[in-house]
């Protein structure tokens, strides 16, 4: 198993090392794939390891399959049901649970899993959005009471002039959302979600511009409820 966290770093670690990891963190997220594994589904594996350096709680590991010699790592493939044809598979454990873990079945790419983390409450750190104002988003939507997010808001509105000069727009971004929210309600977060994907996926816009629109689309991403439901594996 590979351990890649802060940086990607090729470790070979065997499957009953993984039995010893899991346990002592709170999130784990394991790839199960070939011993080398290459092309675009990799690149975006290397992606989101990279950005997971800037999660406390999760451990992004990877953990390749041989299928000659000694089969290194089958064991893990046998317990989970993994099979070859279903390489990249992705599990997320959480608080050492080795029996029950999560499958992501979406699409391989990074911001599409790193939004199915987010959905989960596992931070990752989506390009544009920063971990304290996450929270406050997380507090705002878990409640309906508008004294509570207005008492919310006037937080953020607070916590914006501190933040890093870099960080202000960003910052800034969250309370307007707020705002937004309260006067529209919270059916606003799905319809900008949405406007601004369809603007994403049809305009010919620049790079600079595009960033722009990604950021938001990821930081209105966090005033979403998680999903609870749980994937077979």
């Amino acid at each position: 198993m590979r351990i890649v966290q802060a940086q990607y770093v090729d470790q070979h670690l065997r499957f009953h090392y993984s039995l010893q990891v899991i346990p002592k963190q709170k999130y784990v997220l394991v790839k199960i794939d070939t011993q080398y594994p290459y092309g675009e589904k990799q690149d975006e594996f290397k992606k989101l390891a990279e950005n997971s350096a800037s999660s406390k709680e999760l451990l992004v590991a990877e953990v390749g399959i041989s299928d000659y010699g000694e089969k290194e790592n089958s064991e893990l493939g046998m317990k989970y049901k993994v099979e070859k044809d279903e390489y990249p598979a992705y599990l997320l454990f959480t608080n050492g649970d080795l029996e029950n873990p999560v499958r992501y079945t979406g699409e391989i790419k990074q911001d599409a899993i790193q939004q199915w983390l987010k959905n989960r409450n596992v931070w990752v750190g989506m390009l544009g959005c920063l971990e304290e104002f996450d929270s406050l988003a997380a507090e705002f939507r878990g409640t309906n009471a508008q004294e509570e997010r207005h008492k919310i808001m006037e937080k953020v509105k607070a916590m914006v002039q501190e933040v890093p000069e870099s960080d202000q727009k960003l910052a800034e971004q969250y309370h307007k959302i707020m705002s937004k929210v309260v006067v529209q309600g919270d059916s606003f977060v799905h319809s900008e979600i949405t406007r601004i994907g369809k603007l994403l996926g049809e305009s010919k816009m620049s790079s600079v511009k595009k960033m722009e629109f990604q950021k938001r689309q990821n930081i209105l991403s966090s005033f979403q409820k998680p999903i609870v439901a749980k994937e077979d594996l």
